[in-house]
């Protein structure tokens, strides 16, 4: 009934993996900040403290993923339509989203490609698993595992391609297709035969 106590030195003798490892963004950070404390001239864990910063918001006793958050308000524009006159403010929304995400204006080093891909591998494994994507029809009928992987797969398509699109903005966003994508064909069984699939379409 008691939670076990964590074993530190065996935390951080297995690190950067047992970093990726630990679900919770909030134990990431507090164990962040002792790695830095014992050893502050470490770059990367700068550099990975800065982008946990930017991914993980906390509201007193609350937390969230901002990045999941960004992702899914780029998703909910599917529909918008955008003309002459909302066009710069669906722009800016975009824009912002974006950055939240660390795709514009940050440099797309390997401590932000490895965030990304625990940010994906997250995303993936909330779609596989909650009940309500997994369905249609207001939640009435299943879907197979080939039409979640290629609803899946529609949507990585939308965020990373076709709405950054509408602003010309596909092109910034190419490093963080290609990761996300990566982690779809690795983590789904069959995801590269899926992804193709969808793209043939």
């Amino acid at each position: 009934m008691l939670a076990k106590p964590e074993n530190r030195a065996e935390i951080f003798s297995d690190w950067p993996e047992s970093y990726y490892r630990e679900e919770s963004l909030s134990k990431r950070k507090e164990y962040l900040e002792e790695k830095l404390r014992a050893d502050p001239d470490s770059a990367e864990d700068r550099r990975r403290l800065e982008i946990l910063n930017r991914r993980l918001c906390v509201k007193g006793k609350d937390s969230s993923d901002l990045f999941i958050r960004s992702w899914m308000m780029i998703r909910i524009c599917e529909n918008d339509r955008i003309s002459f006159l909302n066009r710069k403010s669906k722009e800016k929304e975009l824009r912002e989203n974006l950055k939240q995400l660390c795709i514009l204006d940050e440099k797309a080093d390997n401590v932000l490609i490895r965030e990304w891909k625990d940010f994906a591998r997250t995303y993936l494994i909330i779609c596989c698993n909650s009940h309500s994507y997994r369905t249609a029809a207001f939640g009435l009928i299943p879907m197979s595992d080939e039409k979640t992987a290629l609803r899946i797969a529609g949507e990585i398509d939308l965020v990373t391609r076709i709405i950054p699109a509408r602003f010309d903005l596909e092109e910034v966003c190419g490093t963080f297709r290609e990761t996300v994508i990566d982690v779809y064909c690795r983590l789904l069984e069959n995801g590269d035969a899926y992804w193709a699939e969808y793209n043939q379409d």
